[in-house]
């Protein structure tokens, strides 16, 4: 795929999702659930979605990595 055709795809897809900013209140979320959660390596990254998701109250994210974040509670 060409950097144009993937930026039109973006730019498609922002008209369908909200984008959500990522506040101040999100670190103190995110320290928590890797220390709740023990988690370290790679998964760090899983947990700053699942961090942010709480602060904004989403409860749902479209994965189909369903098992990385399933021990998740909500």
């Amino acid at each position: 795929m060409s950097c144009a055709w993937a930026a039109a795809q973006i730019a498609r897809m922002k008209r369908f999702f909200v984008i959500l900013t990522e506040s101040a209140d999100v670190q103190p979320e995110w320290e928590r659930l890797v220390a709740q959660h023990i988690e370290s390596g790679k998964k760090v990254h899983d947990v700053r979605l699942v961090a942010t998701m709480n602060v904004h109250h989403i409860s749902r994210i479209l994965t189909f990595n369903t098992g990385d974040f399933s021990h998740y509670p909500g």
